[in-house]
């Protein structure tokens, strides 16, 4: 047997995934219509973390992993729901310190020495995608990290020159650049600007000096809030990430970050918790919690009602935005299936069905280029009824789903398919359809991230079965999943063609037929419009298409 994981985070994603047996140990067992809310009710007590975690994802990292193919060109060969657009995230590893929470793809401190020669590495990459997507339109890019504005305005010039060069990005565009505290001058703001970037996303996570202290944050709270209001001036749209959770952090803390920042103008900020209790080991079936649980579930409640108060939406579960100053096109339609070209070290991308994540190591990551090969590590093949169930468990997930848009982008009624499931998890409170919009209830968030894995196919479920049983034992999905058996309650079916199928919603100018009544298209952040991503529904309790 090969490794696995532990743990669902990004720490533990399989280094190099196991085989998984062949034939199951037993079958999948039909679960009964009429005790289904009540098997449903024992089995959540089996849970994950509560929300929001940095990087919840559907399909889990635990099967069909694929060797990627050589060329973007037959990555990209399969026809996508949404033809003729996609997203760019580009990963920048540098940082000017480690933070002591994070676990994402960063070199810290000596990436001066490197940034030229990744740079370089980029625009290759970049290259490799051109005749790929050629064709076809750019509407959002992420340039995430590490620290991108750690790079001079030198290099940050040079890796905008490469995306101009090898993407069509439509004018208009959401470009969002991550920075961090310390590395954002007012002529860097500029240079920004200069060159696209419409949004921000600044790095925070508190303005509370003594918790600093203790993150390995290398930044004083004066400086940060400087930057912070030349952003606003400048650049305009700017998100800031906060966290809670921390050691030793008082009730008050994250309520008072939030305050400051709206007096400072911030029109959009993130919260996370701190999720060290995945690590924690399980006691039998009871969920991993560490000892700040309790605490993190009440500080999010009371950020969540302070930031209503404050005429602040959430455009995600953990993302709250003014509507009328702030956007976060690119996250959204990341939901939408939308093909996600990863660019960088550790990059995630997504092409049609075919979820993959780059190399991890600069080294490595150069070397495969200087061969001219793309430098995927990984790859998910997702057959017709995974693909769906990704858009529909991480809509459920993260924002909610309109059934009419699924049944018209794939041809499936997803309420025939899952009605019994529906009903069940209605009478227990957790979910609520209103206006065709599925969405979870607060009642379920203390299940948030298996709820949504209950929507998996039974044939996905049977795959489970399959995995070693140590693994079964020890982690909340598979258990919940296989325990509770076969929930569907019809076949997917795919009416007609796909292809037929792959529209945009919202952009008559692609063609495709007309959407179903009161699927309204979205505008595009950049447009003027006094409803950017259908926030006034969001507001009315109908959710974002």
């Amino acid at each position: 047997m090969k490794h696995y994981s532990d743990c669902f985070n990004k720490r533990s994603k399989f280094v190099s995934g196991f085989e998984v047996r062949d034939g199951n140990e037993g079958e999948l067992t039909e679960a009964s219509r009429k005790d289904l809310a009540e098997r449903l009710a024992g089995l959540l007590k089996i849970q994950n973390d509560f929300f929001p975690c940095f990087d919840w994802s559907f399909p889990p990292p635990i099967l069909d992993k694929a060797a990627p193919p050589d060329t973007a060109i037959e990555l990209f060969s399969r026809p996508s729901v949404i033809p003729g657009r996609y997203s760019i995230y580009l990963h920048i590893p540098f940082c000017r310190s480690l933070c002591s929470f994070c676990y994402y793809a960063v070199i810290p401190r000596k990436g001066s020495d490197l940034a030229e020669d990744y740079v370089r590495a980029l625009a290759v990459e970049m290259s490799m995608y051109r005749d790929a997507l050629r064709g076809r339109v750019c509407e959002s890019v992420y340039i995430g990290g590490g620290t991108p504005t750690f790079l001079d305005g030198a290099l940050l010039q040079k890796v905008f020159r490469a995306l101009r060069v090898n993407f069509d990005i439509e004018p208009g565009a959401e470009i969002t650049v991550e920075a961090a505290p310390g590395t954002l001058s007012r002529d860097k703001l500029e240079l920004l600007r200069s060159l696209g970037v419409n949004r921000l996303s600044y790095g925070i996570q508190t303005l509370d000096e003594k918790l600093l202290a203790t993150m390995n944050r290398d930044y004083s709270v004066a400086v940060a809030e400087r930057e912070i209001v030349d952003a606003i001036e400048v650049i305009g749209n700017v998100n800031v990430d906060t966290m809670y959770g921390f050691d030793g952090e008082g009730e008050d803390t994250l309520l008072r970050t939030l305050t400051r920042l709206h007096e400072l103008g911030v029109p959009s900020v993130s919260i996370y918790a701190l999720d060290k209790q995945r690590s924690q080991k399980l006691d039998a079936l009871e969920p991993p919690r560490d000892e700040l649980y309790e605490f993190k579930i009440r500080q999010f409640a009371r950020a969540e009602e302070l930031l209503a108060s404050l005429g602040m939406y959430p455009v995600l579960q953990n993302i709250f935005v003014d509507p009328e100053r702030a956007s976060y096109w690119h996250q959204l339609r990341r939901w939408d299936n939308l093909p996600l070209v990863g660019l960088g070290i550790n990059a995630q991308g997504y092409a049609p069905r075919r979820p993959y994540q780059n190399i991890a190591s600069i080294k490595s990551y150069c070397e495969v280029l200087d061969e001219g090969r793309l430098p995927v590590s990984v790859m998910d093949e997702l057959d017709e009824e995974m693909d769906l169930c990704r858009e529909l468990t991480s809509k459920l997930r993260f924002t909610c789903v309109s059934l009419d848009e699924l049944r018209y982008k794939y041809g499936v009624d997803v309420k025939a398919v899952f009605a019994d499931l529906i009903g069940a998890l209605e009478s227990l409170g957790y979910l609520e359809e209103q206006q065709g919009m599925l969405r979870m209830t607060p009642k379920a968030a203390y299940y948030n991230n298996i709820i949504p894995m209950l929507f998996s196919p039974d044939s996905f479920k049977e795959k489970l079965l399959g995995l070693p049983e140590e693994y079964i034992e020890a982690f909340p999905v598979p258990q919940v999943l296989t325990r509770l058996g076969k929930v569907q309650s019809a076949p997917f079916v795919f009416e007609g063609g796909r292809a037929d199928r792959r529209v945009r919603p919202d952009r008559r100018q692609h063609g495709g037929p007309e959407l179903p009544a009161g699927m309204e298209r979205r505008r595009l952040p950049g447009r003027r419009s006094s409803d950017r991503f259908g926030m006034g529904r969001i507001a009315a309790g109908a959710g974002p298409l």
